[in-house]
């Protein structure tokens, strides 16, 4: 029968020939598959871990403000006196009274530290002016008495909104132009800078 041996033989070269035929040759390998598994379920695992650590600490959503609405009063004053006879100066402030509302939806709580409004004109010139302290307020309010009605709570720096709160308040800034350039403005938009977080932005619509 081919294949086997069946006869003794002393020829070491015919003895390994038989057991050659005798006893087939074992092959051992191990599959590469699993040395390349294991350091991809650590990855895995690291980028799950990542991903849940980023959801706790900086959720998608943070911090929104909201417009509510928006007034504003002209106010123009005149100097007489000019070297030119006849010839009259005028200065115009602008006060824009916008109330806001900001909602904290971190985990730990937002302050408050800055407000600024950037005004577009139709030519396409940037004003941008920081909003009055609350120092300000009482001389505005004497000089100008049409602002008092138009703050009721006033929102200020330094303000703290805990976690899932929000404050709401008026915030009055004073803009060196004439009531046209507003209503014919591009855009006015309101920055609110918080202390160790990026600053949020608002844009009052035209009415």
């Amino acid at each position: 029968m081919p294949g086997y041996c069946l006869l003794p033989c002393s020829n070491p070269t015919f003895l390994r020939r038989c057991y050659h035929n005798l006893v087939p040759d074992l092959t051992f390998s191990q599959p590469e598959r699993s040395s390349f598994l294991k350091p991809i379920l650590l990855a895995l695992a690291w980028i799950a871990v990542a991903i849940g650590l980023a959801i706790h600490y900086f959720p998608a959503t943070t911090v929104n403000v909201a417009h509510l609405h928006t007034d504003v009063l002209p106010t123009e004053t005149v100097f007489k006196g000019s070297t030119v006879v006849g010839l009259n100066e005028k200065a115009y402030v602008l006060f824009v009274a916008s109330t806001i509302r900001i909602d904290n939806q971190l985990r730990y709580p937002i302050y408050l530290d800055d407000f600024h409004i950037t005004l577009t004109d139709a030519s396409g010139t940037v004003i941008t002016v920081s909003a009055d302290t609350p120092k300000d307020l009482p001389d505005a309010e004497a000089n100008y008495p049409g602002i008092k009605p138009l703050i009721t709570t006033p929102l200020l720096r330094n303000t703290v909104i805990d976690q899932a709160k929000s404050a709401q308040g008026t915030v009055l800034f004073p803009l060196s132009i004439p009531k046209s350039i507003w209503d014919s403005r591009k855009s006015a938009v309101i920055k609110v800078d918080l202390y160790h977080q990026p600053a949020v932005y608002i844009t009052i619509p035209r009415q």
